[in-house]
């Protein structure tokens, strides 16, 4: 499934972030190729699910192929609580591809 999202060029953040393993620095970062191998290394250490379909992680599509516009985020920050964050978006606008 992550392949497929790469492969038709989907622009996908990771949000939110509640599982052993992933840190703040997870957060507000793009799923790209090497997300992808660090996802994998979770996977095999603490057994994260790659899609995150445990919720593990959440995640927000900025863009994809169906879409007029995408999305553009303009002002977030990084919370983190304990062993758990989210990405906190204050500010965005539609932008024309």
């Amino acid at each position: 499934m992550l392949q497929e999202i790469l492969m038709l060029k989907f622009e996908v953040i990771i949000i939110g972030v509640y599982a052993l393993g992933f840190d703040c620095e997870w957060l507000g970062k793009r799923i790209d190729t090497r997300m992808v191998e660090d996802l994998r290394r979770l996977n095999k250490h603490y057994g994260v699910s790659l899609v995150g379909e445990g919720g593990e992680y959440e995640t927000l599509v900025l863009d994809a192929p169906f879409f007029k516009k995408k999305i553009k985020i303009a002002k977030a920050e990084k919370v983190w609580k304990g062993q758990s964050g989210y990405f906190l978006i204050s500010e965005a606008q539609l932008e024309n591809k």
